[in-house]
């Protein structure tokens, strides 16, 4: 899968933390400051939502991958550069807007985690929805260790991901495990070498754009999330089921369906962007 092309759509102009190129219906964000090695900055974060929620807000744009420049994913916060107890500068960590948080988006977001990723780069992938690794990255939720505490939903997300035990021992210690450990505990989907992973990464969101239908990509991701917190079996089984009927009737199944008995590629007829009604609830 050839890398996206930085003549080809850039979204941004000026100098910034980041970069982000389109390719049809996969946008790539790259964090970018090799130099440092994509060290975290608030402006980093900020600039990395509203990217991701500007996307998102693009109906072209079907899968979004996020990775580092150079050889690193992100080595953490840039602790030559922030003010720890400056609390304005860290604002944008809050979730004023739930809307903007990664699992409310309704485009797929894909980790290629092409090297280290420690601490609050590390809790930024864990938001987003499938992760693929480097083998020889090193992975640490490394806070304890700085003396402030895990972050971005992590206390609250890691252990439904990859369990209790290995949860607590991941953000307790903040020890540091390989790509291949991470993947053996769930921490990832995918382990591969360091130079497959974005290639991989981008394979799986320009599958994902063309072979699958829009509106029951969104609404699956849109379940997903909310089953994290749901108790009841059966009114999760119900709501899954109005809502697998309602996607019926805009016509996807039958455009699947005759996409795969010709062995064409889909011509599907919906957009991402078309909620679950709120009448199936």
């Amino acid at each position: 899968m050839p890398y996206p092309s930085e003549e080809r759509s850039p979204v941004q102009e000026a100098p910034t933390d980041i970069a982000v190129m389109v390719d049809g219906p996969v946008a790539v964000i790259y964090l970018d400051r090799p130099g440092r090695r994509n060290a975290y900055t608030p402006r980093m974060a900020q600039e990395l939502t509203d990217a991701l929620v500007e996307l998102d807000q693009r109906p072209e744009v079907r899968a979004i991958v996020v990775t580092g420049r150079g050889e690193h994913f992100s080595v953490g916060a840039d602790l030559d550069q922030i003010d720890w107890r400056e609390t304005r500068s860290h604002g944008v960590e809050s979730l004023s807007d739930p809307d903007r948080a990664p699992w409310k988006l309704a485009t797929p977001i894909i980790a290629a985690i092409n090297g280290d990723a420690i601490g609050v780069a590390l809790t930024w992938a864990m938001q987003w929805d499938i992760r693929v690794v480097a083998e020889d990255a090193r992975l640490a939720f490394s806070f304890n260790r700085i003396g402030v505490i895990p972050d971005r939903n992590s206390t609250w997300l890691l252990p439904r991901l990859i369990g209790f035990s290995a949860a607590m021992d991941l953000l307790l210690t903040g020890r540091t495990i390989s790509g291949t450990e991470g993947h053996r505990l769930g921490v990832a989907s995918r382990c591969l070498p360091p130079d497959q992973v974005l290639s991989d990464a981008l394979e799986i969101a320009h599958d994902l754009a063309e072979r699958c239908a829009p509106v029951s990509v969104s609404a699956t991701k849109a379940l997903m999330y909310e089953f994290l917190e749901e108790n009841d079996r059966i009114r999760a089984y119900n709501f899954e089921r109005r809502t697998l009927n309602w996607v019926r009737t805009l016509g996807e199944t039958l455009r699947g369906i005759a996409a795969f008995k010709s062995r064409k590629a889909p011509e599907w007829g919906t957009t991402k962007d078309q909620r679950i009604p709120a009448e199936l609830r």
